[in-house]
């Protein structure tokens, strides 16, 4: 039986994540949004998805393009999108950074002067990012608010292309190598706890092939042991556990060499511990680096 509320609404049980209240007098029905982790997103970042250089990623991009109509569509606003991206790195704990709007980042080098004119100017979400530090803070994880950063390519080139008009919020939030695999985890789960009051989705970008090093000598075959290990990560998604990937020998991720080490995955894996993935879109470049896009939710 619903039960009356201080300003005379009727609070009905909530169904699916949803609260329905209406007004005593029948006459207004207000549907209000549970927060929630909507969806992780693992994302290629290569600058080729911001520019022209002689290749064309037509199925990663219109997958990007299609999870973020999809986002959009399904819920009224987003609170923030968290970015995890290989390219910004921080000792001594995790910088999350707090501005907006937010300042782009062109970290690449030696590409057409057509790449460096494309912007993304996004919002930040300042109150997300300084919530996110105290709750890092409160579990004893080293992480601290910085103004220093921005949206490197790392996150917009995907961003780009899943919110292309750039008015959805973003909290760019670094990865900490040196703190471990444990700790990227633990910040994903802090990430889903945070989610029990804000919508929010997570982007964690990378390559999970990344041998940039054969790019610059396409003579050299990409070892077989590297695509091993992109399999097992096929595996693993499908599977919907995590453990197959982190048991890959050794020699098959040395191979791979996957970017960030793993540990843009290991925010997701503490975010997402029970999931349902799909892997959306699925490239390479030059032979050298798999473009994976996979899409994550929870079971």
């Amino acid at each position: 039986m619903p039960s009356p509320t201080k300003d005379g609404l009727m609070q009905a049980v909530p169904d699916n994540g949803i609260c329905w209240y209406t007004k005593r007098s029948h006459t207004e029905l207000v549907l209000e949004e549970a927060p929630r982790m909507l969806m992780g997103i693992y994302a290629p970042n290569t600058p080729t998805l911001i520019g022209n250089l002689g290749v064309t990623h037509q199925s990663t991009e219109e997958a990007l393009k299609q999870i973020g109509q999809n986002i959009l569509s399904s819920v009224r606003s987003i609170d923030a999108v968290v970015a995890i991206s290989p390219h910004f790195m921080t000792r001594g704990g995790f910088g999350i950074v707090s501005q907006t709007p937010l300042r782009q980042i062109y970290d690449f080098s030696g590409f057409p002067q057509e790449f460096y004119q494309v912007t993304y100017q996004a919002p930040g979400a300042i109150d997300i990012a300084e919530e996110l530090a105290r709750l890092c803070v409160q579990e004893h994880l080293p992480a601290a608010i910085t103004t220093e950063w921005g949206l490197d390519h790392g996150a917009w080139s995907p961003l780009l292309h899943l919110f292309p008009q750039a008015n959805v919020p973003i909290v760019p939030v670094s990865i900490a190598p040196e703190l471990g695999e444990a700790a990227h985890e633990h910040l994903g789960r802090i990430l889903r706890r945070l989610s029990e009051q804000r919508t929010l989705v997570l982007i964690a970008t990378g390559s999970l092939i990344h041998r940039l090093d054969l790019w610059a000598q396409p003579t050299n075959a990409l070892p077989k042991a590297a695509q091993q290990y992109l399999a097992r990560a096929r595996m693993s998604f499908a599977q919907g556990t995590w453990d197959a990937l982190w048991n890959a020998p050794e020699p098959w991720k040395q191979a791979a060499a996957p970017e960030g080490g793993e540990l843009p995955l290991r925010v997701m894996a503490g975010a997402f511990p029970q999931f349902r993935a799909e892997i959306v879109a699925e490239e390479d470049e030059f032979d050298a680096v798999s473009l994976t896009t996979v899409r994550f939710v929870d079971v």
